[in-house]
């Protein structure tokens, strides 16, 4: 069963009463940026996936994410170094900058990284649209943004 939702409620209180149900796929309805912003930060520090069309060309992109990810083994810094600054930038453009765990890290050549045990090196910071995000899954629950 799907419950549905429409955008009168704070995103923190749907992701509850979702886990209370034990629901696995719940329908929000017009859903504001920071609305999803909201969403999106449920998860903590757990693992997530989002799912959104790209600004550049349109397309479909799955990622799963982890937020407050502080020094990452293998990742750059994101631009706009410092906190305070990656924060506006983010809220000025309607997106949020989330480690996209999956990336795989390739040198300049095209060669796949590996660490000393010969595991390939993961994760890279990415900038999220977010009036364009269609899917978010947290905790188990699959959320679907449907936007009139």
């Amino acid at each position: 069963m799907k419950a549905i939702f429409n955008n009168n409620q704070d995103m923190e209180s749907i992701h509850k009463v979702a886990k209370l149900l034990n629901e696995k796929e719940v329908v929000i309805v017009d859903a504001d940026p920071e609305s999803i912003r909201e969403l999106m930060q449920q998860a903590g520090n757990k693992i997530a996936s989002v799912h959104f069309i790209r600004r550049s060309n349109n397309e479909l992109r799955k990622m799963c994410y982890r937020l407050h990810v502080s020094q990452p083994t293998f990742a750059n810094a994101p631009k706009g170094k410092k906190t305070a600054n990656r924060k506006a930038i983010d809220n000025n453009n309607n997106q949020i900058t989330v480690f996209d765990v999956n990336k795989v890290l390739r040198s300049n050549t095209g060669e796949i990284l590996k660490d000393e045990n010969g595991k390939q090196k993961r994760g890279d910071w990415r900038t999220v649209p977010l009036e364009n995000v269609t899917r978010v899954k947290i905790d188990g629950i699959a959320y679907t943004i449907r936007n009139k």
